[in-house]
Formats: structure tokens, C-alpha cells, sequence
């Protein structure tokens, strides 16, 4: 996989957020590359990471296919790329490790999930910031709240304990 292109930048520097999962195949090998792909993107500063968690899966009503537990953390650091840019990148990495984004619920290789760019509020197709669950999700919290303890300007809702979630 290569680093790809380097995305269109802007001259303000935004703290970001990056919600990561796998349940398939190596997962920690795969977080673990994601995040020295991401850690390089020009454009991209500081970036650190949660603790990893195992988390069940979270399966729409009615969905039946088995889906292996979830290995998931949160990336966090400073960008100075639009937030398409970012989402971009994302997708790139993601495909890099054969997701291939579709209909239904289907187990990831790698899911990369935009949580926040700063304090920008974005509600367009295939992009809405902050990410309207991830306060709601305690495998998203958990490690959010420890790259990030202080209280920001988007932590503006109260986390729910989903359960199913422990440390790995």
C-alpha cells in the first residue's frame, strides 16, 4: 500500500478524531499499520493514539450474519486538511487493506471513522461532523477520553455504556 497523494491542505491547524475498527484478519497488525499510514500523511501532526478495546459488534435489528468480535482505539492528533481531504485519506487507507464499502453490514478488514475536525459541523452526503454516534458508542469514548481528557468544545453530548467492551 502506498501513502497515495497528498491532500490539499489549508494554513489552520484543527484537532481531529478518527474512530478505528477490525474483525478480520490481523487486527492489531492492521490498526497498527493504519496508524503509521495516517501518522505520515503530509498534513498531519501529533497524532496519537487510545487503548485498544474489544467490543461486540453493534448489528442493525434483523441483521443475522456472524460477525467476529471488533478490536478498536481512536486516533487523534492536529490536521490541517479540509475535512474531505481527511475522509479521503481515510477511505484510501481502508481500501488499502481490501474494505470495499457497500450496502448492509458486512465484518471490515479496517474501518476508519471521522469523528470530529475541530469544532466544524458538516451535515452533506457521506460526511457528518462531529459523527452523530460517537457518543453513544463506550469502545469510541473510552479511548477517545484518553487521548482527549480535557473537555472540548464538541463534547457536547453524554456517553452511553453499551456494554460489551473490554480492554485487550
Amino acid at each position: 500500500m502506498s501513502d497515495g497523494d497528498a491532500p490539499r491542505s489549508t494554513a489552520v491547524w484543527r484537532t481531529f478524531a478518527v474512530g478505528v475498527g477490525s474483525n478480520l484478519g490481523d487486527r492489531r497488525g492492521q490498526i497498527d499499520r493504519a496508524f503509521e499510514l495516517l501518522g505520515r500523511t503530509p498534513g498531519v501532526r501529533d497524532l496519537r493514539r487510545g487503548p485498544l478495546l474489544e467490543s461486540e459488534p453493534l448489528l442493525p435489528a434483523g441483521e443475522t450474519t456472524p460477525h467476529p468480535d471488533y478490536l478498536n482505539t481512536v486516533f487523534g492528533g492536529e490536521t490541517r486538511l479540509a475535512p474531505r481531504p481527511v475522509l479521503s485519506r481515510l477511505l484510501a487507507i481502508e481500501a488499502g487493506f481490501g474494505r470495499r464499502r457497500g450496502p448492509g453490514c458486512r465484518p471490515r478488514t479496517l474501518d476508519l471513522d471521522l469523528l470530529f475536525v475541530g469544532e466544524l459541523r458538516i451535515s452533506e452526503p457521506g460526511l457528518e461532523l462531529p459523527h452523530p454516534r460517537m457518543w453513544s458508542r463506550d469502545f469510541v469514548v473510552t479511548p477517545l477520553r484518553a487521548i482527549f481528557p480535557d473537555p472540548a468544545p464538541w463534547d457536547s453530548s453524554v456517553s452511553t455504556d453499551i456494554g460489551g467492551v473490554s480492554t485487550a
